[in-house]
């Protein structure tokens, strides 16, 4: 076996690390300080409903080429419900439904028929469009820095009815929150992307688990190639001489390695170091503001018939509404809000049951087939530092992952990887660590 590499964090981020590295012939050990692997992506058993949950409902896209080769190198046969070009439905509170359907072997062109036969749009919302290509075959990235996703979209004079109707579930879709917190590079990144192949824009909604998906191929890959760590908290990441010498556990250990990948959120980054050690080396450093994601789980006394099939894969997108997305599962219904302290007014005075409430009502306008269904329990989960606004995508917030520390790299979601904070991200970034590794 070659150089050894130690990696902090089990998520996503440090899933992929491991997994590229081990590949490329490293010893590789993994330290989580949880018991359970894939951190914020994970599923539980709810006692209470008999059910397996998600923390979060997760979607992927067709451009996710990390995220899938991820899971080829983990032996992982995934179930992925996906179409060959975007494809989703989407309901307004009077019942109303709309599909947005793109077919076509060219990617511009089987958007721009989607656009065409989408019900909501006037013939001058759909000659706005053509500014969109306008943006994707000239190089725009440059007069976007700085820029904010409602200012491009005025700029490119999308209409109130694209917005309402497009652009602001497809913000909600992909970056967990609306136009005004998203940084217009990150969009304009993520449209090239979206536009290399037909597939590429395609959502792709799993089938199984989180905990199915991602951890326990993981695990099952680890046996005998990963030294897999689970409660294993490291205090202190310690430096000399630009160099990590080590790192202190909180059981007394002290790990040594040749190589080292942090892969902690955001919000635990700062933590693993000494205040002087954190100012000398990440001094610029701002740290990212938090977004928290809620779900509601309603379980219903019987499920209409068909409706974990109907739609895109069980899945559709609310317009107007308090909630963003719902997926309709085969025994209960899963409401996504995203980013509810920043787009709800008083949002953090309300109650859980007024929440449930809300959204339960909502549920009944917009779906007429739940009128007379009686919801016997809902269930109500926030994870409050889910993600973050990305509101920016500058190095001061979004670090590189390599950094002046020679032997130390940095993996996670809110690198600077020129995503957003998605599974891909956080795949990217691992990905990223571990061939800067082998480069070096």
């Amino acid at each position: 076996m070659g150089k050894t590499v130690s990696i902090i964090g089990g998520g996503l981020a440090g899933i992929s690390a491991a997994v590229y590295l081990r590949e490329s012939g490293y010893d590789v050990r993994l330290f989580e300080s949880t018991s359970k692997i894939g951190g914020r992506t994970f599923s539980y058993y709810d006692a209470e409903t008999g059910l397996t949950l998600d923390n979060g409902q997760h979607i992927l896209a067709g451009w996710y080429e990390n995220t899938f080769e991820l899971l080829e190198k983990m032996n992982k046969t995934p179930d992925l419900n996906m179409s060959q070009n975007l494809h989703v439905f989407f309901k307004e509170k009077n019942g109303n439904e709309l599909e947005f359907f793109a077919k076509g072997d060219e990617p511009f062109l089987s958007i721009a028929k989607g656009f065409m036969n989408y019900p909501p749009l006037t013939y001058k919302d759909k000659f706005k469009l053509l500014r969109l290509r306008e943006m994707i075959e000239i190089d725009f990235s440059e007069r976007l820095k700085g820029k904010k996703l409602s200012w491009l979209l005025d700029y490119l004079k999308q209409t109130d009815n694209l917005k309402k109707y497009f652009w602001e579930p497809f913000a909600f879709a992909v970056f967990n929150a609306p136009p005004e917190y998203i940084d217009a590079e990150l969009f304009y990144n993520v449209l090239v992307k979206a536009f290399e192949y037909p597939t590429a824009f395609s959502l792709v909604v799993p089938g199984e688990s989180l905990s199915e998906l991602f951890c326990v191929p993981f695990v099952k890959y680890s046996e005998g190639k990963i030294g897999l760590n689970l409660s294993s908290k490291v205090e202190q990441i310690e430096i000399e001489a630009n160099q990590v010498k080590g790192l202190k556990m909180e059981n007394g250990d002290y790990i040594t390695s040749d190589y080292y990948v942090s892969a902690v959120p955001f919000y635990n980054f700062e933590r693993l170091f000494t205040e002087d050690s954190f100012t000398a080396h990440f001094g610029n450093y701002k740290e990212l503001k938090p977004a928290s994601i809620l779900s509601v789980f309603l379980v219903p006394e019987k499920m209409p018939d068909g409706f974990n099939n109907k739609y895109y894969f069980g899945m559709a997108g609310i317009i107007d509404g308090f909630s963003q997305w719902v997926f309709f599962k085969d025994e209960y219904v899963s409401v996504i809000v995203s980013a509810p302290e920043y787009t709800i007014a008083e949002y953090e005075g309300m109650t859980k049951e007024t929440v449930c409430e809300m959204v339960e009502k909502e549920i009944r306008n917009y779906f007429p087939e739940f009128k007379n269904i009686k919801f016997k329990k809902i269930k109500y989960f926030r994870e409050k530092r889910a993600t973050f606004l990305p509101v920016t995508n500058n190095a001061a917030s979004r670090i590189d992952s390599a950094c002046n520390v020679s032997n130390l790299f940095i993996a996670g979601d809110w690198t600077n990887t020129g995503l957003p904070s998605t599974v891909e991200g956080a795949v990217t970034s691992g990905r990223k660590c571990a061939e800067l590794i082998s480069g070096s």
